[in-house]
């Protein structure tokens, strides 16, 4: 119980310390939007799935309840062995324990599919329908996911409470094998039985059903979605088996009139023979037989539907094409009339440039520049291409006798500036031109860096406290540090005794409640990572793993690309076969992106659309 309470009371905190830093972000409304349906979600499928499997155990006992406890011998000439009102004690406790766990369990996955839940309840027409079942795209994003696993759960349910039922009835001496296979169940026990497999059937052939919708998604035949096997083979199948699976149902219920399980068992063992036959062997006679002698033109149509849709997917359609044809008439003039095209050409590689930017412009081992990034802007009148880098805190490459608590937490909490470079200038020496450098902030341009400080980044991940006692590190100045007190609005308040107990606990650092650093303008600034911030506000969109940084009104500000991504637009490519457009997109950095940007690949894809 106490290990139970003290879990909880971390989850709570946790909880707590959320809300605050939506609110402090702006986001409050989203993230209760989405606490609310969660715990909905969750309780309700707690109460529904527990009240399910334990009215199917009551149910159980009592259609028993004259039967004693006892454990079946085995053999025909032994009797069974009753069970000892202990056992028995045990029994139920077991049993309510595991119903327990299989609720919760079923719960925490249910509440993991808020937002599948939402796209149901708002969903959004793409006026478009696909070729085979005439329904609109918006079914396959919003709805069949949803019903998909709404099938799943009520199969799982249905079998759990199938276990439950069996096991009570084996321990209450109601399942009797030495009667043999057919006659080894009878009575109420029989009909309950009957009933659940009924229903089970009757799941089953629901889950048939919605499979057909999953052939527009099929990887097997010449392109991606439904071919001509899948038309003509296996959809008839998954309606055959979803008629042959109610068939299996209907059995069971005749058989409450019947003695014996005969009719319901050879209707299974049918049910087996029909599954194999019609899902494997006949799409793969079909496929050999009549597809692969004449692919063209069989599959023609289907290819078209492959192309039309993926265009309409990735917006292909859009794109415009013209001819530029090559001449070899360049001249001077022509040179001179795109003077400023020509002034834009890159010519300086981005990794060579951040190697060198480390070099000159790191300036201390507790810097970094993270990577080097390409922007535009209007230079002196002029419309400029240049690269920059921003000059982001990394204090763990600080001496490690310097990394005490109060150096990592209140005093070394920002990077500082900018290094900027036109693309394609450079010096005497070979080195980049500089447009803006050094610390503080140095412009031989009308660009100024008004505000350098950087508190959130791309290499920035650790928490940082702000607004305490002690001033915090701004940068090297001569012999001495230059110092500053954060006076911006972002971070959590903290500076109240509660906020700060809070924070301590969900920290798991007792200097955050004790130091007495803190005062009343306290905050914290946590989720510094610019990715992870936007991952965090909106888990539902898909970001590009690079954001750049720009210099807007003189203070750095970043951007950060984020999709709308799904894998449910039927008939479309995906970008690769596993469908993991994060992992295109970069954000699983451990994931495989066969080395290609995501304009690379749709560019790729396109040409073999295309073709």
């Amino acid at each position: 119980a106490l290990l139970l309470v003290f879990a909880l009371s971390g989850a709570l905190v946790h909880l707590l310390t959320e809300s605050w830093w939506f609110e402090a972000v702006g986001y409050g409304r989203v993230f209760w939007t989405r606490i609310r349906w969660q715990v909905i979600i969750w309780a309700g499928t707690l109460v529904l799935y527990a009240a399910f499997l334990l009215s199917n155990y009551g149910l159980a006992l009592w259609l028993t309840r004259e039967r004693p406890w006892q454990i079946p011998q085995g053999q025909k000439l032994l009797p069974a062995k009753p069970l000892s009102p202990l056992w028995t004690s045990l029994i139920g406790y077991g049993v309510l324990a595991f119903t327990g766990l299989l609720s919760f369990d079923a719960a925490a996955k249910s509440a993991a599919t808020w937002d599948r839940i939402l796209k149901f309840l708002n969903p959004t027409n793409f006026d478009q329908t696909e070729p085979l079942f005439q329904k609109d795209i918006s079914f396959y994003l919003f709805r069949l996911p949803f019903f998909q696993g709404l099938q799943q759960s009520l199969a799982e349910a249905l079998v759990w409470a199938l276990v439950l039922a069996i096991a009570i009835y084996l321990l209450k001496g109601e399942i009797r094998p030495e009667r043999g296979w057919k006659y080894f169940l009878t009575g109420e026990a029989k009909t309950h039985l009957c009933l659940m497999l009924a229903a089970l059937a009757v799941a089953i052939a629901a889950g048939f059903y919605l499979e057909r919708y999953e052939l527009l998604f099929s990887p097997s035949g010449v392109v991606f979605g439904a071919g001509y096997t899948d038309v003509h083979a296996r959809l008839q199948a998954h309606w055959l088996m979803a008629f042959v699976t109610l068939a299996v149902a209907a059995l069971f219920i005749i058989a409450l009139w019947r003695s014996g399980f005969w009719l319901p068992m050879v209707g299974i063992g049918f049910y087996l023979g029909i599954l194999i036959l019609v899902n494997g062997l006949y799409p793969w006679f079909q496929q050999q037989v009549i597809v692969a002698p004449n692919e063209l033109t069989k599959e023609r149509p289907y290819i078209e539907h492959n192309i039309a849709f993926t265009n309409a997917a990735y917006g292909l359609a859009q794109v415009q094409s013209e001819p530029f044809p090559v001449e070899a008439t360049l001249s001077r003039a022509d040179l001179s009339d795109n003077a400023s095209t020509i002034d834009n050409i890159r010519l300086w590689d981005y990794r060579p440039l951040l190697s060198t930017y480390r070099q000159l412009q790191e300036i201390r081992s507790y810097y970094r520049f993270q990577d080097v990034d390409i922007d535009r802007y209007v230079l002196d009148d002029d419309y400029r291409q240049v690269m920059l880098s921003a000059r982001e805190l990394d204090y763990s490459e600080a001496p490690p006798e310097a990394q005490t608590w109060v150096n990592q937490r209140l005093k070394f909490t920002h990077g500082y500036g900018v290094v900027m470079s036109p693309v394609n200038r450079f010096t005497r020496d070979g080195l980049p031109e500089l447009m803006i450098k050094n610390i503080p902030p140095e412009s031989n341009i009308d660009l100024e860096v008004t505000q350098p400080r950087i508190y959130y980044g791309e290499a920035t991940n650790a928490y940082v406290f702000t607004g305490t006692s002690t001033d915090e590190f701004d940068y090297p100045l001569a012999d001495e540090n230059a110092v500053n007190r954060y006076d911006g609005a972002g971070g959590v308040p903290m500076g109240s005794f509660g906020r700060r107990l809070a924070y301590a606990y969900d920290l798991g650092n007792l200097k955050t409640l004790i130091s007495n650093y803190f005062t009343g303008e306290s905050r914290i600034h946590y989720y510094r990572n610019i990715v992870r911030r936007a991952r965090q506000i909106a888990p539902f969109l898909a970001y590009d793993s690079d954001p750049y940084v720009t210099l807007i009104d003189g203070r750095l500000k970043w951007i950060l690309d984020g999709y709308t991504t799904s894998s449910r637009y039927p008939y479309s490519e995906p970008l690769i076969r596993s469908n993991d457009v994060a992992a295109i997109l970069g954000n699983d950095p451990g994931a495989d992106t066969i080395g290609r940007s995501p304009a690379e690949a749709l560019t790729t894809f396109a040409m073999r659309s295309r073709w």
